[in-house]
């Protein structure tokens, strides 16, 4: 009796070892709410030999799509979650009275691995060569910044992610060198802040329907445009809406949670061959709308979008990163440009700058040379647009100051012409650059195959213009 029962044992955890793999068969998992890409089936081969990563990739691939996932993960997530208080997925933070945070903010909520002087020089300076070329075209432009959930709504944070490295965060340093270098930027922090009323959802990284009025009247207010505000409409409390962050956390057994649905006459509609407010590059139509918009935003755009498309005439909705802005002005023609970004990415404008050509700068008579600070010079075929060169390294040196600002000599004699280029933060230096030249503005200029040769690094630094050395 006691050996068939250690059979049956044995049997039943054979059973629940073999299934998940041996259900693949007829209820292989090919969905995930998770914010990742499911693996691959691996093949034998790579480049025409032996793939060594095979049985990596084959144990990547069955982790990602064994037999009933979601239901163990749900399972998994709501024993962890309500008798733990913790999660478990990386992207997701389990907090106080059922709210859920993106893991992706700890660092700016605790304030810890913040920006350097470096790099909220880079920040601020991109930024400002993305609006000097907007405005040189004559059109309007605004940069917002939608703020993490935590930003506003902390109190629920889990306890273990209480101790904060210091005050002072990314948007604190940002704030005044953004006014100083005369960036037109909306706070959006204020406004939220001063409402009583919470307006971001409790289990989505995001703002709620509400929030996003809120976002969208302050925005138009700052472009001073009449514009319907939604304060007189109906709005109704609707229980149907499923969070990001609940969907990641829990795959199958997600509960809805309240927002607010506003009853108003939209007149709007899609004009491209994208129609979901999730896709990366939407345009819109709508007839009692005036001018055109071009807006550069990310998921906190989804609620935005309806409201901007129903203002404006004809709009472009772009999630590009860079921002292709050079070649959207010229299809857009736009009357407004509104970049929006999450307050957690604002590390992008100094590791992926716009592709645009940068500016072109008068050279003074005299430039030093000097030994004491180098530079690397790479000129390579963009890979984001190949209508453009991309010229990029780094500069080296004892000393460099946080604002030394880098410039790009292309050509020689009559031919010269300097141009301001992007400062960047790289995976080895916080004094990167990168500098898109335009093929065909290189051919008229009598530089039909532009070589690195034709090409040298000046830095700006103490009032002084210095040529580097270049490898």
């Amino acid at each position: 009796m006691k050996r068939t029962g250690n059979v049956i044992y044995i049997v039943i955890c054979l059973v629940i070892c073999v299934l998940p793999f041996a259900g693949m068969t007829v209820y292989k998992t090919n969905t995930t709410t998770e914010n990742k890409t499911l693996a691959a089936f691996p093949s034998w081969q790579k480049d025409g030999a032996w793939n060594r990563s095979y049985f990596d990739e084959l144990s990547a691939y069955f982790e990602d799509h064994f037999a009933f996932r979601q239901q163990l993960v749900s399972a998994d997530a709501e024993i962890q979650s309500r008798v733990f208080g913790v999660s478990n997925v990386d992207t997701v933070a389990v907090g106080t009275d059922s709210w859920l945070y993106y893991t992706d903010t700890v660092n700016d909520y605790l304030a810890q691995d913040t920006m350097n002087e470096r790099q909220v020089f880079d920040t601020v300076h991109n930024l400002s060569l993305l609006q000097q070329y907007v405005k040189e075209q004559g059109v309007e432009f605004l940069f917002t910044v939608a703020p993490n959930k935590n930003s506003l709504y902390g109190e629920h944070m889990p306890y273990y992610l209480s101790k904060k490295a210091g005050t002072t965060k990314n948007m604190d340093k940002l704030k005044q060198p953004l006014t100083e270098a005369g960036i037109s930027y909306v706070d959006l922090f204020a406004p939220f802040k001063d409402q009583k009323e919470t307006l971001y959802l409790k289990r989505d990284s995001h703002w709620n329907n509400k929030g996003a009025v809120l976002a969208y009247n302050t925005l138009m207010d700052a472009v001073e445009c009449d514009h319907p505000t939604y304060e007189d409409v109906d709005v109704e409390r609707r229980k149907d809406t499923y969070g990001d962050l609940n969907k990641m956390l829990y795959p199958l057994t997600a509960v809805p949670e309240w927002d607010y649905q506003y009853e108003y006459d939209s007149s709007w509609k899609y004009t491209g061959k994208d129609k979901d407010v999730e896709a990366a590059y939407i345009e819109t139509e709508c007839k009692s709308g005036k001018q055109s918009l071009l807006m550069f935003r990310d998921s906190f755009g989804n609620t935005l979008l309806p409201l901007m498309a129903q203002q404006y005439k004809k709009a472009t909705f772009s999630k590009s990163v860079p921002y292709r802005i050079a070649e959207y002005m010229d299809s857009c023609k736009p009357d407004l440009v509104i970049a929006e970004k999450v307050e957690r990415n604002m590390d992008e404008f100094m590791t992926m700058p716009p592709i645009m050509q940068g500016p072109e700068v008068s050279m003074p008579d005299s430039v030093e040379e000097t030994a004491d600070l180098g530079a690397t010079l790479m000129l390579e075929d963009s890979s984001d647009d190949t209508r453009y060169y991309l010229v990029s390294g780094e500069v080296s040196g004892k000393e460099l100051d946080s604002d030394m600002k880098i410039y790009i000599r292309v050509g020689s004699g009559e031919n010269t012409i300097v141009y301001e280029a992007f400062t960047t933060v790289t995976d080895t230096s916080d004094y990167g650059y990168q500098l898109y030249l335009n093929k065909q503005q290189m051919q008229e200029n009598g530089m039909v195959e532009l070589t690195k040769e034709e090409l040298s690094v000046i830095v700006g630094q103490n009032g002084k213009w210095m040529q580097v050395s270049g490898k």
